[in-house]
């Protein structure tokens, strides 16, 4: 085994010289379980026990805890940003969208090492441009800001401007990890809940059903390419049908408000008995927010074990906590429930040749295990270099094998066939291994085996080229 000076991490190398007999890489011990024969360098690498803080998954950090966040021990780490933002900040003149706001909270949230999800929405405290209800659109007050007429013909045509506005700045960008299809109904929930009093004029202004398709459509059409997550209570099914995601808005409701009601088995599940939207994770990720405050479950004597267990049954890659501390008690459970959310890759096995020339084909065989409940929902490529002694790399590939099809359960075994470049000097080399980022432009993903550098990648065997 060899050590990496910089994690101090134990790697897993073994290769085959050639005398015929197994050797360790550097003088050290070769104590993983290994086969090799002839001239083939099979290596199996250890497995780790850990939370692993990877993109698109895990806890997400809310609006940045709205200017108070939690203490570094009283949150699990983040990597997606959510924040919602109602129209009239997004455009507070017609035609003058307001990019320089998502800009900046999208640096912002790389500097935290975080991808953003958004929700636009139309109704909640300034909601619906002032200058747009001037124009004849129909609006009623309601508890939490004022609910627009989403049938009227002027409102529909400038909805879409907004979206095809934002879509077309952001629909592929790197620093997006999802959109919220979210901009219509209560708090973009799709329902009237906040017209207390004015039920009536709320249904009569709620999107017919052609509406709701239609609003659906130009999220699907200009933020193609993006992951897309929508509440059960919009057009759920046929969103699904379509490649997305699906939320849940009060996760953990086995009774919050009502003994007789609750999210969780009278809202969520009968959704989820219609097989396209049960299957969505497939396609598209599964956020949860949670129904009011983790401390407040932990106060009430929530059961814990009952809520975990259904975020994972139902494929949750994104849990929002709302920025609220967790209480200590419960911190080792969360953190057993996050080494099972989302993606999980495991590399069980990695064999090639022994040797290679110059000019010739390199193959590389490799299998895979994904221990979450999720696949991975962007295109980050699995790729290979060699890297010299000195940790020049003088050859990289990317794999064409599409990631987004490892789904949990079976084994996904990878055949690549590379060919080593002719400006490649004779030498030993080391063999690494990573999940890049979209651009390919660095290691972005934690593989759950030892042997990490602090560059991302994962030292696996040697390879001499002749």
């Amino acid at each position: 085994m060899l050590r990496d000076a910089g994690k101090g991490l134990l790697l897993a190398l073994l290769w085959l010289g050639a005398d015929g007999c197994a050797h360790a890489v550097n003088g050290g011990s070769a104590s993983t379980a290994s086969e090799v024969s002839g001239k083939t360098v099979t290596v199996q690498p250890r497995e780790i026990d850990a939370v692993l803080n990877n993109p698109g998954m895990g806890f997400a950090d809310f609006h940045f805890g709205f200017g108070h966040p939690p203490k570094a021990e009283e949150y699990p780490h983040t990597t997606v940003a959510y924040f919602r933002w109602p129209w009239a900040e997004l455009e507070p003149a017609e035609g003058q969208y307001n990019f320089a706001l998502v800009d900046r909270v999208i640096e912002q949230a790389k500097a935290k090492g975080e991808t953003l999800a958004i929700r636009i929405v139309s109704e909640y405290k300034t909601g619906t441009p002032q200058w747009l209800l001037d124009k004849g659109v129909g609006s009623v007050k309601e508890t939490d800001g004022i609910f627009p007429d989403y049938n009227h013909p002027i409102f529909l045509e400038y909805h879409e401007r907004l979206i095809r506005a934002f879509g077309e700045r952001y629909g592929r960008s790197l620093d997006i990890d999802h959109v919220d299809i979210g901009s219509v109904g209560c708090w973009g929930e799709w329902n009237t809940a906040c017209c207390v009093g004015v039920e009536t004029q709320c249904k009569a202004f709620y999107p017919s059903e052609a509406n709701q398709l239609a609003i659906t459509d130009w999220y699907l059409k200009y933020f193609a390419g993006t992951p897309l997550v929508m509440l059960h209570g919009g057009q759920l099914k046929y969103a699904t049908s379509r490649g997305t995601g699906w939320r849940a808005d009060c996760y953990g409701d086995y009774g919050y408000f009502n003994p007789d009601w609750n999210h969780m088995e009278h809202a969520y599940a009968p959704v989820l008995e219609e097989p396209v939207i049960a299957d969505a994770w497939k396609r598209g990720p599964v956020q949860m927010e949670v129904c009011g405050y983790i401390h407040e479950w932990y106060e009430r004597g929530f059961d814990l074990d009952r809520i975990l267990e259904k975020g994972l049954e139902w494929h949750v890659s994104v849990l929002n906590a709302k920025s609220k501390p967790v209480p200590a008690a419960w911190r080792p459970r969360f953190n057993e429930f996050l080494k099972k959310i989302g993606y999980r890759f495991v590399l069980r096995e990695l064999s090639h040749p022994a040797e290679s020339r110059v000019g010739e084909p390199f193959v590389i065989h490799s299998r895979w295990e994904n221990k979450g409940v999720a696949p991975i929902y962007h295109a980050w490529p699995l790729a290979y270099r060699l890297r010299s002694g000195t940790d020049q790399v003088v050859a990289q590939w990317v794999s064409p094998v599409d990631l987004k099809q490892w789904l949990p359960g079976a084994p996904h075994r990878v055949e690549d066939r590379v060919v080593v470049p002719e400006n490649v000097p004779v030498g030993s080399y080391v063999l690494d291994i990573g999940i890049l980022s979209e651009d390919a432009r660095s290691a972005y993903v934690e593989l759950a085996i030892e042997g990490k550098r602090t560059d991302g990648w994962y030292g696996l065997s040697r390879v001499e080229i002749r």
